[in-house]
């Protein structure tokens, strides 16, 4: 029987519920933060005909890429930075991450989640960069305004003062960060920082409700509304354009109707009731063991979405 790769932390509960779920089920599994890096031995071989790779943890036997059952990305890869020149740190990590990725890419097991390049180098991409994908899927993002431009966002302030708000959301481009953004003084700050760098502004709004892609299956944080559920088939679309087998959104109500606030790429499943946190195990734990119909020739495998 082969082995289900856990990429991830050997601490991360998700994981070990993953695993534990996999292993309930017959199935032999192991849980690495980077199957590259020391303690793992690693080897592949690849030229325009073939590709084979082998791994070893620790004192285990090695592993081949043909007995590799499954592999859940959990994380991208980390080398431990101890020992390190802070000059050297950054060059080794972007070389681990950009072998492990390609080597991703040559399985021809389920792998969950297989990022696109533009989603691994670059995970807390800003809502901005998925709106024109979450259109396309029938899913509108939350009203934003970019700009630099003092008086545009002080009518933004007005407008959303009219409309009964406080003030502003304040977040940067850079992070998951968010700020409210209320008196005199804040505003202040926002506009002096408008001098060097645009400024991200968007509406206020209620508690989000999070949902969970995996595969075809749509898992709800508790109850959602009725209006939500309705958006079930454009955010199965939204995640297969996307090419994520496993993705998180929040979801808002607004006076204009339901609005995405969020998009992570890395679900963060911690924030979900344990009866979600149970159907999202369940899910990935059987996405790891659907059924492979690998195309030798195309170099790509293709593997059941559903989880019905």
């Amino acid at each position: 029987m082969g082995v289900h790769l856990l990429l991830g932390n050997p601490h991360d509960a998700f994981c070990v519920s993953v695993r534990s779920a996999l292993e309930a089920r017959g199935y032999k599994t192991r849980i690495i933060a980077n199957p590259l890096s020391h303690p793992s031995t690693f080897v592949w071989r690849l030229d325009n005909e073939t590709s084979s790779s082998r791994v070893a943890f620790a004192e285990e036997p090695p592993v081949m890429d043909d007995h590799l059952s499954g592999v859940f990305v959990r994380t991208t890869g980390w080398i431990n930075p101890a020992g390190w020149h802070p000059k050297d740190i950054g060059y080794v990590q972007a070389e681990a991450q950009a072998a492990l990725l390609a080597w991703l890419w040559s399985l021809a097991c389920p792998v969950v989640n297989r990022y696109p390049a533009s989603i691994w180098y670059r995970p807390q991409a800003p809502l901005l960069s998925w709106q024109p994908l979450l259109r396309r899927c029938g899913l509108s993002a939350i009203e934003t305004l970019v700009t630099n431009v003092e008086h545009e966002g002080n009518e933004f302030r007005r407008r959303l003062s009219m409309e009964g708000w406080a003030g502003a959301v304040y977040g940067p481009f850079s992070s998951d960060v968010r700020y409210f953004v209320i008196d005199d003084n804040e505003w202040a700050g926002l506009t002096a920082m408008q001098r060097s760098t645009p400024v991200c502004l968007t509406y206020p709004c209620e508690a989000a409700q999070l949902v969970c892609l995996v595969g075809e299956h749509v898992v709800w944080d508790g109850k959602a509304p009725p209006d939500m559920i309705l958006l079930e088939p454009a955010l199965r679309r939204f995640a297969t354009m996307a090419g994520l087998d496993f993705v998180e959104l929040a979801l808002v109500s607004t006076t204009n109707g339901i609005r995405v606030l969020d998009v992570e790429p890395f679900p963060h499943v911690e924030r979900f009731r344990d009866d979600a946190r149970r159907q999202i195990v369940e899910g990935v734990s059987r996405l790891l063991t659907a059924t492979v119909d690998y195309d030798h020739e195309a170099g790509a495998s293709a593997y059941p979405r559903s989880l019905s």
